[in-house]
């Protein structure tokens, strides 16, 4: 396994192969659709981003403070994002299971994107950055250590197999 750390530029990103099997450790942001909805409100009306995804890895999922993981993570929830979040600066996403119409979207984009290989995700050290009166999340920064994923690398899409966790 390849060992990666928070900050990972786009550019090394993109000389990770398809199936590479690294562990990572750093900042995950976590967000809901009704905080990317806000923010993205926001920056229509305002015509500046309210918070920069600038080099960030994102999931979408539910944070379970008592066990210190996030779980459920489902980006499909924020498919209508993904432009927002991408022309943003967002390097990757973090995906569990993935259906094909989410696949093929994420392919426009020509990033790498990270395939968790367990369940959860440990997150140590997580605090609200914005939207705390949203039910179960807003934008939350989350820290884990040397967490197993894989890449799933759209320049050689033919070699993409079944990405879904069993």
């Amino acid at each position: 396994m390849i060992t990666v750390n928070y900050p990972i530029s786009l550019e090394s990103l993109k000389k990770l192969k398809n199936g590479d099997k690294i562990l990572y450790s750093g900042k995950i942001i976590l967000v809901t659709p009704e905080a990317l909805k806000r923010l993205n409100k926001y920056y229509q009306l305002e015509g500046v981003p309210l918070f920069n995804f600038l080099g960030e890895i994102v999931t979408c999922g539910t944070l379970n403070l008592a066990h210190g993981e996030i779980k459920n993570i489902d980006v499909s929830k924020i498919s209508e994002y993904f432009e927002f979040l991408f022309s943003g600066g967002t390097n990757s996403l973090i995906v569990d299971k993935i259906s094909n119409k989410i696949l093929n979207l994420l392919t426009m984009y020509k990033r790498p994107i990270f395939k968790t290989l367990e369940k959860t995700i440990n997150c140590e050290n997580s605090k609200v950055l914005f939207y705390k009166d949203i039910k179960n999340g807003g934008i939350i920064e989350c820290w884990t250590k040397r967490h197993p994923i894989e890449i799933i690398s759209f320049e050689n899409y033919d070699l993409i197999g079944n990405i879904n966790n069993a």
